[in-house]
């Protein structure tokens, strides 16, 4: 309704500090963020991305301390095309001291009618046939999956997925266009370890 087109488009006043991450400073005043990612070479059946699911504990971490920091409360939820990434995801949350179930991390259909003050989305990119098995477009030619996806987020939408992977198809690329640069994160590289 109004209230929620208000909600979206309002501006942000959240306050930051020295010391904050890169991705809450850049959410203290965005509210749409792309966080771009390598593929992960590592995973046979390409249905997980190490990188996107140490993103997605990244960014739950800086929004934890971003919102504790100005004194609010807000629901994050993890949108993610593949059991397996969501149980990576699941798996690195708690390796970094985080409770899984304190976050929704599930499948797009099974978010469906539920809406979160924060969505991140992670694609779980690794070859450039998954964009068209994840998309199911309409006669319009709009993709109802990530149409659903992206009006979860009440507040904030973080999107993590490869942009040379992305840019290859036509929705998707717009995608990135409206997204604007993305926010890089010097903890995901290619080289990093993995575990």
């Amino acid at each position: 309704g109004t209230a929620g087109f208000e909600r979206q488009h309002a501006l942000l006043s959240l306050r930051t500090e020295i010391g904050i991450s890169t991705i809450g400073e850049a959410m203290a005043n965005n509210r749409k963020l792309f966080i771009p990612t390598p593929i992960d070479m590592d995973d046979g059946y390409r249905k997980t991305n190490i990188f996107e699911a140490k993103a997605v504990v990244e960014t739950i971490k800086a929004c934890k301390a971003l919102f504790e920091l100005n004194g609010i409360t807000r629901s994050i939820g993890v949108i993610t095309p593949y059991r397996a990434q969501i149980a990576l995801i699941r798996e690195q949350l708690q390796l970094q001291g985080l409770h899984p179930d304190d976050f929704t991390v599930d499948t797009v259909e099974r978010y469906q009618g539920g809406a979160r003050d924060v969505i991140i989305l992670s694609l779980c990119l690794n070859t450039d046939t998954q964009l068209l098995s994840l998309m199911s477009l309409s006669e319009d030619g709009t993709d109802r999956k990530l149409n659903v996806a992206l009006t979860r987020a009440r507040e904030h939408l973080i999107i993590i997925g490869n942009p040379e992977l992305m840019s290859q198809n036509a929705v998707y690329r717009k995608l990135l266009d409206w997204l604007g640069e993305g926010v890089h994160l010097e903890s995901l590289s290619e080289k990093q370890e993995k575990i």
